[in-house]
């Protein structure tokens, strides 16, 4: 074995451990992700006022479009959206402001 063999399997057995870690760190966060999603379901299910502040409405339609988008490009081979992360900002901004405009002081009152 020539020396640039022995360092590109160095390379390449890094490069996988490294993949593994990845990989290891998502399954972490998409477990996380799954247990505060069933925590959230539970206190839709007892009517927890909380979940209707706006602020709270905002997070989540945040949060269900960066899974979206994500679902999007791994799973459906979708268009990557690196530079802002969200597949529609347009429409999320949009939802924020009609909410901000149904009420007075930028709060639900449902």
């Amino acid at each position: 074995m020539m020396h640039n063999d022995v360092y590109n399997s160095q390379e390449g057995s890094s490069q996988h451990e490294s993949a593994e870690k990845d990989h290891e760190m998502v399954q972490q966060q998409l477990n996380n992700i799954i247990a505060n999603a069933n925590q959230l379901l539970e206190q839709c299910r007892c009517g927890s006022p909380k979940l209707t502040e706006a602020w709270v409405q905002s997070k989540m339609t945040l949060a269900n479009d960066y899974v979206d988008t994500v679902h999007a490009y791994v799973v459906n081979g979708g268009d990557a959206k690196p530079d802002t992360g969200q597949s529609k900002p347009d429409n999320v901004g949009f939802v924020i402001a009609v909410e901000k405009a149904m009420t007075k002081d930028g709060s639900s009152k449902t």
